[in-house]
């Protein structure tokens, strides 16, 4: 996927190239690397070793619609209390998301989006690429450089790769770094869901807060309710 400036807006997406340091969607399959990133390792259908996320849907800008509702999500449960379904044409994807989130800023080269309460975390962003990589994990290790050269206080927690609904190559880079004057933990889940779709799914939240109920449930339905959009 494509770069963005900042370091603390780093997104990647399996499927494409790394980025260094630049809001991409690399993770491998999807899209370049970029900042944004968190490491660790996931499990199927939206399940990190320990931490994951779930999606929603919402409007075509990704812009979370309708009131908060206990909907069945993508994976046939049903919605944390606040949180709705986003359906985003622009990069292609459906997922769930706090009600309260709106489309806050864009990675890279429109790579993706990034939506949050009022830009800063906790956060999500998901990076679309039309022509993903084969492997996520070789894609997000090239994109570590970049990404801590750019980014202030880089720490890096590992790459794993990891299954998740079915799809060909993912693998989760997660990190910490300074944003903002605060400490962030990031989860970057990138992957290949065929030969013309990749993604990236980052989750940025305060370090102190990466277990908290909020940012586990935030991970945690982000990854079970995102589903690939035509």
């Amino acid at each position: 996927m494509n770069r963005t400036k900042g370091k603390d807006e780093t997104a990647a997406s399996a499927g494409s190239t790394a980025g260094a340091g630049e809001d991409k969607a690399a993770g491998g399959t999807g899209s370049d690397a970029s900042p944004d990133s968190g490491e660790g390792t996931g499990k199927d259908d939206g399940k990190e070793e320990e931490d994951g996320g779930q999606g929603g849907t919402g409007s075509p800008d990704g812009q979370p619609s309708g009131d908060p509702k206990d909907d069945a999500s993508a994976g046939g449960d049903t919605l944390p209390a606040g949180y709705v379904m986003v359906s985003n044409d622009r990069w292609h994807f459906t997922m769930a998301m706090p009600a309260n989130f709106k489309l806050t800023g864009v990675a890279g080269q429109n790579s993706g989006g990034k939506f949050s309460v009022d830009g800063g975390v906790p956060r999500v962003q998901v990076d679309f690429n039309n022509s993903p990589k084969d492997d996520a994990a070789a894609a997000w290790a090239a994109a570590v450089a970049g990404v801590s050269a750019t980014s202030n206080g880089y720490k890096h927690l590992g790459i794993g790769t990891v299954e998740y609904k079915g799809y060909p190559t993912v693998a989760d880079w997660q990190f910490e770094r300074n944003e903002n004057g605060q400490r962030v933990r990031i989860l970057n889940r990138g992957f290949k869901v065929d030969a013309r779709r990749g993604y990236s799914i980052m989750i940025t939240c305060k370090a102190s807060e990466w277990r908290s109920e909020e940012c586990e449930t935030l991970r945690r339905t982000a990854f079970a309710t995102f589903s690939p959009k035509d």
